[in-house]
């Protein structure tokens, strides 16, 4: 799934719409911050991995 934040969708609306307690998410991005992870803290601490290439 490509997320582009403009037409293709937003990345924060679909990881908040998908991620449940116990799944693994992996990323690509170069763009991903620590803003960015504050803005889904309570999403991301639900998971069970998470893999971030950059």
């Amino acid at each position: 799934m490509l997320l582009d934040n403009k037409k293709n969708g937003k990345v924060g609306d679909t990881l908040r719409d998908t991620l449940q307690v116990g799944s693994n998410l992996a990323n690509i991005s170069g763009l991903f911050s620590i803003d960015g992870f504050e803005a889904l803290k309570k999403e991301l601490n639900r998971v069970e991995q998470v893999r971030l290439l950059f």
